[in-house]
């Protein structure tokens, strides 16, 4: 996991600074800069979990994060990155869950479909086709991380037994199908393979009507 600190910038510290948020050590904007406010938040983190309190998210700082992966943030860019944290979070928290390599995308990256239950009847959920549309992504996973957590209490979602559906039903997700325009929307592309961002930069001048990418912000957070 790449290291953060003063200065880094991205996808992942929004991810850092939405998970501190959600565990009520960080109370800033979710902007992607590592900032004072975040360096400050990192260090409250590390004291609460006994880490060396340099306000530097190295790999010790990431293994203790690492105990609330499956928690997906609803107020991030949410690239590629950030989904392949939840998938490792969702094996360990929710180790009933299939996760299906189905595919690679043009770039190389890892298509996953996710399985929720053992039931005869077959339903298929899918989203981010085209990179604009990746706001998806995250609503399908947090419909994922919401189910399961339904299924591991034994209680109910909007009115059924978690655990009636997953004997009734198997639902397979596919929660990222284009993750290399995602990355592309959300900056990823931009700041971790410049030549690619690049390449799709030159190529888009044969559509200058369509605006280059076409980024949509972080600005929907759901329940």
């Amino acid at each position: 996991m790449e290291t953060l600190k003063i200065g880094s910038t991205g996808t992942l510290v929004q991810y850092l600074q939405s998970t501190l948020k959600t565990l009520g050590f960080y109370k800033g904007n979710i902007d992607g800069i590592f900032g004072s406010q975040t360096k400050s938040a990192v260090i409250i983190f590390q004291r609460e979990f006994g880490i060396s309190q340099d306000g530097i998210v190295g790999p010790n700082t990431w293994a203790k994060l690492s105990n609330f992966f499956y928690i997906v943030p609803t107020d991030v860019s949410y690239g590629h990155n950030i989904f392949e944290i939840n998938l490792e979070g969702f094996k360990s928290k929710f180790p009933f869950l299939e996760q299906i390599n189905i595919g690679y995308s043009a770039l190389g990256k890892q298509l996953k479909a996710i399985r929720f239950g053992t039931g005869p009847k077959q339903v298929y959920y899918s989203a981010s086709y085209h990179a604009n549309e990746w706001i998806n992504s995250p609503l399908l996973m947090k419909f994922l991380e919401n189910l399961s957590t339904a299924y591991i209490n034994r209680s109910e979602i909007w009115g059924y037994p978690a655990i009636d559906l997953f004997n009734k039903i198997s639902l397979y997700v596919t929660p990222m199908v284009n993750p290399d325009g995602v990355d592309l929307v959300v900056g990823n592309t931009k700041q971790y393979q410049p030549d690619v961002y690049n390449y799709a930069q030159n190529l888009s001048r044969n559509y200058p009507s369509i605006p280059f990418p076409n980024r949509m912000e972080s600005k929907y957070k759901w329940d």
